[in-house]
């Protein structure tokens, strides 16, 4: 795959949110899944191709570990919350 998968941070009056832009189809499930700073899995989530968001609005850790797994790659980045 030569496109990249582009993530976001997102706040908004109406909510914070982290989007994930996935720009190819896949006949394998696709998740994401964000961890707090023990290895927890706080929530698990299946994406599609196009765009997709999880609502972190009720996370209340200053970071998160974010993993995406798809058929072609998985990505691990860590995400500061707090301002």
């Amino acid at each position: 795959m030569t496109k990249d998968i582009d993530i976001q941070l997102e706040r908004q009056n109406h909510g914070d949110w982290i989007n994930i832009y996935i720009p190819y189809p896949s006949d394998e499930k696709m998740f994401g899944s964000l961890q707090n700073e023990q290895g927890e899995i706080i929530k698990k989530v299946k994406l599609k191709e196009g765009n997709n968001s999880i609502d972190i609005s009720n996370i209340k850790t200053a970071s998160i570990n974010l993993k995406v797994e798809t058929a072609y790659q998985t990505i691990l980045k860590k995400l500061k919350l707090s301002l």
